[in-house]
């Protein structure tokens, strides 16, 4: 009998503590249920940590205590001064992405700031329930020797020291550059060129010519529209293999926020993008861990059998305690299995044979000129690495 109670408190956790979750997102709370003998305060607080969701879980368990269920095992004190010290990471965040916004417009450099402090406010009532670590941005290639000069200017040093030949190959190859400024500490991402931003080149240039303006510790940052905002949200989850709920989170948050026509946008873009079944399985997971309603054309697109098919590969955040990244492996299989065209599946595995990564670059320092070699001396290496066995692992494990 014991061994029974056990795993329904093991069973009770698993669904309460997205519950929660999504009751800030969706502004109700499903079916309040006595917490007290549910749940394990420490291992809600680290579930929440992992999953980069504390201030929801903590705004939910406030939405709990207002219906009479706020489970007695959760340290309400302790979980407070989390929430703020997060609050307080979030305002710093902001504040630095200010002071780099006015080093890049003296700099003249036009940027976008991605996921973060965007979706903060895109996707949440209010911004500090979304947490971020890092900063993303995009410019332009032809942008990025003078948006680094800007940094450098403002303080800010390359994250890993590299060489001219590297940096310069790099920045062909489309590689990101991470900075952080001594004092302040947050690494700040610079991605650039259209493979960065999205998935064709005119999908890119969609998403930065329909840029929208937010206002961010005073200042007025461009970042995409929501309904972009949409499709690159559902695009990152796939990429990570939706092992955090925050993701989730991410693509409910701004569906609730979509206007119907522009969630007809949305899936017209999707179709037109070649990205239905990644918006699928956005709007899939989305229904069944925040119960919300789809129309008719969203709810053909996450019952399509494609997209049911690639949900059953994945370990929801939301259905486990135990918070796992999914491997790198299992995460490429996943993203490239999600692409509508097959088309679009070769080119990303053609990309991944012969496009150099930055351990092909330091391995092999060449100078810019011979680039091209590197399509060579990355099959090569490829050679020498346990992809295919983890591959064929992988594949057979899937079937």
């Amino acid at each position: 009998m014991a061994s029974a109670c056990a795993m329904d408190e093991a069973i009770d956790s698993r669904e309460i503590l997205p519950q929660l979750c999504a009751a800030v997102v969706t502004g109700r709370l499903a079916s309040p249920r006595d917490l007290s003998l549910s749940l394990d305060g420490v291992n809600a607080v680290q579930w929440a940590e992992g999953q980069r969701v504390v201030p929801l879980l903590a705004a939910g368990l406030i939405l709990a205590d207002q219906a009479g269920v706020f489970p007695e095992a959760i340290d309400r004190e302790q979980l407070r001064r989390r929430v703020r010290a997060l609050a307080r990471q979030v305002a710093h965040a902001e504040e630095e992405l200010a002071f780099i916004s006015g080093l890049l417009a003296s700099a003249g450099v036009r940027f976008l700031v991605c996921k973060g402090p965007a979706l903060a406010r895109q996707a949440y009532p209010v911004p500090e329930w979304r947490v971020y670590d890092d900063l993303d941005l995009w410019v332009e290639s032809r942008d990025l020797v003078s948006a680094l000069h800007a940094l450098e200017k403002g303080g800010y040093q390359r994250w890993q020291s590299l060489g001219s030949r590297i940096a310069a190959c790099a920045h062909r190859a489309g590689i990101e550059v991470a900075m952080r400024h001594p004092e302040r500490g947050r690494l700040i991402e610079l991605a650039h060129g259209w493979r960065a931003l999205g998935p064709t080149r005119p999908a890119a240039r969609a998403i930065r010519d329909s840029a929208v303006s937010l206002e961010i510790a005073g200042t007025r940052i461009q970042a995409p529209a929501a309904v972009h905002a949409l499709l690159l949200a559902c695009a990152h989850g796939a990429h990570h293999g939706w092992d955090r709920f925050i993701w989730l989170a991410d693509v409910a948050g701004l569906w609730l926020r979509l206007s119907r026509s522009e969630r007809d946008t949305a899936c017209r873009l999707a179709r037109h993008w070649h990205m239905e079944t990644t918006l699928g399985l956005g709007l899939r997971f989305m229904t069944h861990d925040f119960g919300i309603p789809l129309e008719q054309g969203p709810l053909k697109l996450a019952e399509h059998a494609r997209v049911r098919n690639l949900a059953h590969r994945v370990n929801r955040p939301g259905t486990t305690m135990m918070v796992t990244a999914t491997p790198m492996i299992a995460r490429l299989r996943f993203e490239k299995d999600a692409q509508d065209s097959l088309w679009r599946r070769l080119r990303m595995m053609l990309g991944w044979v012969f496009w150099p990564t930055l351990g092909d670059l330091q391995a092999v320092p060449l100078p810019a000129a011979l680039f091209p070699l590197y399509w060579v001396i990355r099959p090569v290496r490829l050679l020498r690495h346990p992809w295919r066995r983890d591959w064929r692992n992988l594949a057979e494990f899937s079937r």
